[in-house]
């Protein structure tokens, strides 16, 4: 089943936040377990709160990405920049339509 991890922060840093998760893309997609993409949504509401969606083939192989060195390292540079603790959610994906 596929894992979906989201993650909202806020920061003043739009810029900084969308190159964090596109070099994370180049240089770990098809490296990192299961991880099959992700995307970065801005709050329309509240201009400093972001969430990235990050999409996983299992919550298994999810799990085995969080333990490597190249996500703790990507982690500690995302908390060097946002306001305050990121927020976690972890979904199990039962359903995609479109």
């Amino acid at each position: 089943m596929k894992f979906v991890q989201t993650i909202i922060v806020r920061t003043r840093d739009r810029e900084g936040l969308a190159d964090l998760m596109a070099a994370w893309h180049a240089t770990e997609a098809g490296k990192a377990p299961g991880y099959l993409g992700s995307r970065l949504l801005a709050d329309r509401e509240a201009s400093d709160r972001y969430q990235l969606i990050i999409d996983f083939a299992s919550a298994e192989e999810a799990q085995l990405n969080n333990d490597r060195v190249e996500t703790q390292t990507w982690a500690a540079r995302l908390s060097e920049f946002i306001d305050g603790d990121p927020e976690f959610g972890n979904f199990d994906d039962i359903q995609t339509i479109g």
